[in-house]
């Protein structure tokens, strides 16, 4: 049986994903680079399941009420440990936090288990980043980028030739 890899994710639209790809692409040379299809901020991530599995959460998803939420990405981060560049919002938001703790506890309940971490958004835009130190890490992201999602999905996530690629499975409304 075939397994899948899969987490739970906001996304950005996609002229703003090609906007900061672009935007900081001057700043991550020697990178590699996040192709703009595969920005999001991650939610939740579940792992690999069986593919028989997959109804099963879509099912527990179907009964998350989460609010819309809106982030505003504003700074650039080199997280050092894991070797990325990130836009991390400097204001955290309760419906983003509240977004994730709910879909985790559902995952939960209907028997995964997902790697629970608290909720920080960021869009990660560069892996594999050695540090330049003639750039200032955190620093402004001008002009900040400002996410408002209606939605949010689950995505599956495969090995490339050149690296991840994601694909949305599916997706449920968030609500006013």
């Amino acid at each position: 049986m075939s397994t899948l890899r899969l987490f739970f994710a906001l996304k950005p639209a996609m002229e703003q994903s090609v906007a900061l790809t672009a935007q900081v692409a001057p700043l991550i040379a020697g990178a590699q680079p996040m192709p703009a299809s595969n920005v999001h901020a991650t939610l939740c991530f579940i792992g690999a399941i069986e593919q028989d599995k997959l109804d099963l959460l879509r099912s527990a998803m179907a009964e998350v009420r989460g609010h819309r939420v809106a982030l505003c990405f504003d700074t650039l981060e080199h997280w050092e440990g894991p070797k990325v560049v990130c836009a991390t919002a400097s204001r955290e938001s309760e419906a983003a936090a509240a977004l994730a703790s709910a879909i985790a506890k559902a995952a939960v309940g209907v028997g995964f288990s997902p790697d629970i971490k608290p909720f920080r958004a960021h869009l990660t835009l560069a892996r594999k980043f050695r540090r330049d130190l003639s750039v200032e890490y955190p620093q402004p992201l001008v002009p900040a980028t400002h996410m408002n999602s209606s939605e949010f999905f689950l995505m599956e996530s495969r090995r490339g030739e050149a690296g991840s690629i994601y694909s949305a499975v599916d997706s449920w409304p968030l609500y006013d």
